[in-house]
């Protein structure tokens, strides 16, 4: 597991909306039983690209589809729900780093 891979969301609760989770944690802390994962849902039916904070929630484009990094949404998951990672976005580093900055208070 590395920081910036993407995984499949395993909750059938959230997953129509939000189907992958982001990993956004630090690859120094590997040994932990948990990450902490950023949601990304889907823009069409759920947003409106120009209502969207671009700096807290950047839209990424994956596979042609566009969707939100919902950053104020991040949370811990077990690694052992996670599954595989299924890609990545660490072409998009800078801006995932700089949403999390704004979130934190860092900008």
């Amino acid at each position: 597991m590395s920081r910036f891979d993407l995984y499949n969301n395993p909750s059938a609760r959230s997953r129509a909306a939000s189907p992958f989770l982001l990993d956004v944690q630090s690859d120094h802390l590997g040994n932990l039983i948990s990450r902490v994962v950023v949601p990304l849902t889907r823009v069409a039916g759920n947003y409106t690209g120009s209502k969207v904070a671009q700096d807290l929630s950047p839209i990424i484009d994956i596979e042609g589809e566009q969707f939100v990094l919902e950053t104020p949404l991040l949370g811990a998951i077990r690694t052992s729900e996670l599954g595989s990672a299924i890609g990545t976005l660490r072409d998009e580093q800078n801006r995932i780093g700089a949403a999390l900055d704004r979130l934190f208070g860092a900008y």
